[in-house]
């Protein structure tokens, strides 16, 4: 999946988005056929583009960690179910330590969860109770 050189950018408001400080950012912008598209950042490293689409197949897309100044953090992001409520979003570590991170939706068509510490893994669950769980990579890491 490949967003043009020249996409614009949407005029979308990220002040009640409460992602953390650095090195996470996100951009939105218009991918293929004017779809919807979301561009994830680490230290300015692109690591992910999604593109808005009628049924999306990753409710999680993604999940990395970093610990700028000393302080863990994780970033998960996916698509938006077809219902477009947010997955419940839980964070855990190998030594079963389990903490819930809050699913804020995004332009419609994704969502984006923050969560200080250091965790392993990510599993969400939409309201149906279908779920999927991915490792959480380093954030510099493809």
């Amino acid at each position: 999946m490949t967003m043009p050189q020249h996409c614009p950018t949407l005029d979308l408001d990220l002040d009640d988005m409460p992602l953390l400080d650095a090195p996470w950012s996100v951009r939105f912008g218009l991918g293929t056929k004017g779809r919807t598209a979301l561009e994830v950042y680490n230290a300015g490293l692109l690591l992910d583009i999604l593109v808005a689409r009628p049924l999306a197949a990753d409710l999680l897309r993604g999940a990395r960690r970093a610990s700028p100044n000393g302080r863990p953090s994780v970033l998960a992001w996916g698509h938006l179910p077809p219902d477009g409520v947010p997955p419940a979003v839980v964070c855990s570590q190998r030594n079963h330590t389990r903490k819930p991170a809050e699913a804020i939706p995004a332009a419609g068509a994704f969502w984006l969860a923050t969560l200080e510490g250091c965790f392993d893994r990510v599993t969400v669950t939409r309201r149906d109770g279908a779920s999927e769980r991915l490792r959480v990579r380093a954030g510099w890491s493809r």
